[in-house]
C-alpha cells in the first residue's frame, strides 16, 4: 500500500514541516511506511516550502515592511525564475496594526527584483492601491496629492492619474484563489473577517474599491476589472498587479506542483491524506489542497485543523481536530492521525 502525504501550513499554528512530523512519528509508531510532502500555492511560508524541494536562495535582502519594521526576506531561484513570496512583506503575521490602516507600497521596492510573486496569506484589504501610489499612479484629495494611502482615506479620493513613470510589468503572479475582488462573492466578503473586518466596514471598503476602481479606469483605454476570477488574491493585490499593471495571473498550485515534479505523482499513489489547517470552500477554489484533491483519482483522506466545507463526499474519511486544535495542535492532531490509523490499517 503505498500512500503520500501532503501538507500546506496550518495557519496561525503549524508550518508543514511540523505537520509532516507529527504524522510521521504516529504512522513510525504504527509501522506505516509513507511519502511525505510539504506543499504551497504561494502564499505564506512558500519560500520554506520550495527550499525544502531543493531550490536555492538568489539574494538576501533587508527592506521595510507594511508596518515600516525591518525585515529580512529572500528571493529564491525556482528553475531560472526569481521567486519572491508577498506574505514575507505584507503577511497576517507582519504587524497587528488595523487592516483599514495598511496598505501594500511596501512591494514596490522588490517589483523588479524578481520574475515571479506569490500572493496569499495578506494583511492588507487595500485593492493593491498602496502599491499603485508607488508605481505612478497618483491619487489625488482635489489637487493634494494622497501620501499614505490606505482603506481609511479612500474615501478622499477625487481623481487618479498616471505619471510618466507608469509602465507595465511583465511577471507571473502566483495567486490561492479564484475570488474576485468586486462582485457578488468578493474577496472583502470572503477574507474580510479574517484581517478583522466586521460587515459595516466591509461594505465601506468594498464601495471605496469600486468607486476608485473606476476612477482609475477613466485612465485606460482597456478598462481594468476588478470582477475578473482571482483579482481577489491577497486583498486585491490580484487586481492591481493583472489588470493595472499587466502582470499574468498563474494558479500557484500549478506552479508548484509542475515545478516541484510532483504533479508527475500524484497518482502514483493507493491513499493520498491531505492535509491543512482549514479546509472550506475557498479550498477548492485555487489553493494547493483543493489542487491535489481534483487531480487524485486514489483515496483521499482529510487530516487537518477544522473540515469547514457543506460536501462532506470529497474524502473517503475526514479526520479533523476541531476547535480544540486551535487550543492544543500538536496534541489534537496526534488524536486525530491515530483515528485516521485505525481506518487504513483495518
Amino acid at each position: 500500500m503505498n500512500i503520500a502525504v501532503y501538507s500546506d501550513k496550518f495557519s496561525g499554528t503549524l508550518s508543514a514541516t511540523e505537520v509532516l512530523e507529527i504524522i510521521k512519528n504516529v504512522f513510525d509508531e504504527n509501522s506505516i511506511e509513507a511519502s511525505y510532502f510539504p506543499v504551497t500555492d504561494g502564499g505564506e511560508n512558500s519560500s520554506l516550502i520550495f527550499k525544502e524541494h531543493g531550490f536555492k536562495v538568489n539574494k538576501n535582502l533587508s527592506v521595510l515592511d507594511l508596518g515600516g519594521n525591518e525585515v529580512n526576506v529572500e528571493l529564491i531561484n525556482i528553475n531560472e525564475d526569481i521567486f519572491f513570496e508577498s506574505s514575507q512583506l505584507v503577511g497576517i503575521n507582519n504587524t497587528d496594526t488595523d487592516t483599514k490602516e495598511l496598505n501594500t507600497g511596501c512591494l514596490s521596492d522588490i517589483l523588479e527584483l524578481c520574475d515571479v510573486i506569490g500572493l496569499g496569506g495578506s494583511r492588507t484589504n487595500d485593492g493593491g492601491f498602496g502599491l499603485l501610489s508607488k508605481m505612478g499612479i497618483n491619487f489625488y484629495n482635489n489637487k493634494k496629492l494622497i501620501e499614505n494611502l490606505n482603506p481609511n482615506n479612500f474615501d478622499q479620493i477625487t481623481h487618479v492619474e498616471l505619471t510618466d513613470s507608469f509602465k507595465k510589468l511583465n511577471k507571473k503572479i502566483l495567486i490561492d484563489t479564484s475570488i474576485p475582488l468586486l462582485g457578488n462573492t468578493s474577496a472583502l466578503k470572503v477574507f474580510g473577517p479574517q484581517k478583522g473586518l466586521n460587515d459595516e466596514e466591509i461594505k465601506e471598503i468594498t464601495f471605496q474599491i469600486e468607486r476608485v476602481s473606476n476612477l482609475i479606469s477613466k485612465n485606460f483605454e482597456i478598462k481594468p476589472d476588478a470582477t475578473k476570477p482571482g483579482t481577489g488574491a491577497a486583498g486585491g493585490l490580484g487586481y492591481a498587479l493583472s489588470e493595472v499593471l499587466g502582470c499574468d495571473l498563474v494558479s500557484g498550485a500549478e506552479y508548484f506542483f509542475q515545478n516541484s515534479g510532483l504533479e508527475l505523482k500524484i497518482n502514483t499513489f493507493d491513499i493520498s491524506i491531505l492535509c491543512e489547517g482549514k479546509f472550506d470552500s475557498s479550498s477548492v477554489k485555487g489553493k494547493v489542497i483543493g489542487h491535489i484533491l481534483e487531480k487524485n483519482n486514489a483515496k483521499s483522506y482529510f487530516l487537518g485543523g477544522i473540515y469547514d466545507h457543506i460536501d462532506r463526499e470529497l474524502f473517503t474519511n475526514i479526520f479533523d481536530c476541531g476547535e480544540k486544535g486551535l487550543e492544543n495542535p500538536k496534541k489534537e492532531l496526534v488524536s486525530a492521525t491515530n483515528k485516521l490509523v485505525n481506518e487504513i490499517t483495518i
